[in-house]
């Protein structure tokens, strides 16, 4: 049954990409990716809307969603007769692009690219057997969103029942999305079902190795693309996140997801205008997901946002005839800022949303600047990764990628936001860390957080960096 909501957010989010034209500008693979979480987004805010309208939370708003877009679809289709074959055409021409890409390979390649095939399909398979054949396991404030996704899939309801013995009471600590997130994938079921209430860390997994396999075979080659499919399946805790309840990682793809559009898309230095203009909707939709799924995102995403607009004008020397454009991104700002006064509105005064991840005051900088003189806290966020040898390879190469950069700046110019979109985050998470020295150092940095949070965007500068060197020393 569980098939039920993800076909649904499959289909509706296919029509949503292709009504918005995006088969012109990206390949398949990360039209898949994009679709899925948009629609899923849209649905999460459907069932948020109708939780607090109705009291009852049904697959009925996602439904009616996917016939309106499936009837927009189908006149569209018929008033441009060229439309769908259109679309058939650039899918075809993905599948053709890559095979031909594939025979002209040399034979060692070939057979390396089919082993790593082969290893990411059995990685994947592991994944999914994993969390539907155990039940999620809970640790500290995953329990508080287990607990969440439990009352809404049973009573259908947003409605916590705190006079309940199974009432989480720091429920009120977080924003209820992410259990809305889960509970979608279990409305068909009339109870609740243990093993499937995490189904989205590793539909989320899957959907990473789409999406950078997508984007590295239409930036670079299919080889390149196999590459970061190793590299990021070979990380021991990213494939533990594949399965285990808690939301970093399934956060971080959403987050991701909204940067790389953005910048790819819509912010290139490379490009003088907006060329595709279409994805805005779905980087709107992907904007609201990212942004409530977890209660510091709602500041990365913002801050990221607006990092990326600044650094963009910056690069470009401000070029004035494109201000213009600039305005269409505010959207999901306004929208956003609606939402979570809303959200506030549900919750006390007293409830740490109002702070967390919302703000920050004067007591949070003065305590990060009487930490910084604590001599062990510049040790304290390395010290385990040193038991992380996939962490710290990647790192290392992630300083090898920066000297590369550093050498040819000028002929990576492309990237140049990227990295500084990174470095923020680094600084950013630090900020965090040295700040509230309660959330233990070593396993937020080193263990839990802000590693895994980080893969895809240094998977992607790196592989980049070194594909772009690699073909520099070539010319």
């Amino acid at each position: 049954m569980i098939i039920i909501p993800i076909l649904l957010a499959f289909c509706s989010g296919l029509l949503l990409v292709w009504l918005c034209n995006q088969h012109k500008h990206i390949n398949i693979f990360e039209q898949i990716v994009l679709w899925f979480v948009a629609a899923l987004a849209l649905f999460v805010f459907e069932l948020f809307l109708q939780g607090v309208i109705f009291n009852h939370l049904s697959l009925l708003f996602p439904i009616i969603t996917f016939v309106v877009l499936l009837c927009m679809f189908i006149y569209k289709s018929r008033k441009q007769s060229w439309y769908l074959q259109e679309i058939l055409t650039a899918v075809k021409t993905n599948f053709l692009d890559m095979w031909k890409q594939f025979i002209t390979l040399k034979s060692w390649k070939k057979y390396l690219v089919l082993w790593i095939l082969v290893y990411v399909l059995v990685k994947v398979f592991m994944l999914f057997s994993i969390n539907v054949s155990m039940p999620t396991y809970s640790d500290d404030a995953i329990i508080g969103r287990d607990m969440t996704t439990k009352i809404f899939s049973i009573h259908k309801s947003l409605v916590l029942d705190t006079t309940s013995p199974e009432y989480f009471g720091t429920d009120y600590g977080r924003y209820p999305f992410a259990g809305i997130t889960d509970t979608y994938f279990l409305l068909p079921y009339g109870w609740f079902v243990n093993w499937l209430s995490n189904i989205i860390s590793a539909l989320m997994y899957l959907f990473a190795l789409l999406l950078l396999f997508g984007i590295f075979v239409r930036k670079t080659n299919i080889f390149v693309a196999a590459l970061s499919w190793y590299v990021f399946t070979s990380l021991p805790f990213v494939f533990i996140h594949g399965f285990g309840s808690y939301w970093n990682f399934p956060a971080w793809v959403f987050i991701f997801i909204f940067v790389f559009y953005l910048i790819d898309q819509l912010f290139h230095l490379e490009k003088e205008y907006w060329g595709n203009a279409g994805i805005l909707l779905p980087i709107l939709f992907v904007w609201f997901l990212s942004s409530v799924t977890r209660n510091e995102w709602v500041m990365l995403t913002g801050i990221t946002f607006l990092a990326i607009i600044f650094f963009y004008h910056v690069f470009k020397k401000n070029k004035t005839h494109e201000i213009k454009y600039q305005f269409r991104p505010l959207i999901p700002v306004v929208l956003w800022y609606i939402i979570d006064k809303i959200i506030f509105n549900f919750y006390p005064a007293w409830s740490i949303l109002n702070t967390w991840g919302t703000q920050i005051n004067a007591d949070l900088v003065n305590t990060f600047f009487t930490n910084l003189s604590k001599p062990w806290v510049f040790v304290a966020p390395f010290q385990q990764m040193f038991y992380h040898p996939d962490y710290i390879l990647l790192f290392i190469i992630f300083v090898l990628s920066l000297i590369f950069f550093g050498i040819w700046y000028k002929k990576f110019k492309e990237y140049r936001i990227w990295m500084i979109v990174i470095f923020l985050l680094f600084a950013i998470f630090l900020f965090i860390l040295y700040a509230n020295l309660a959330l233990w150092l070593l396993t937020h940095f080193a263990f839990i957080r802000y590693p895994v949070s980080m893969i895809l965007f240094l998977v992607y500068f790196i592989w980049s960096i070194l594909y772009l060197t690699y073909e520099h020393k070539k010319t």
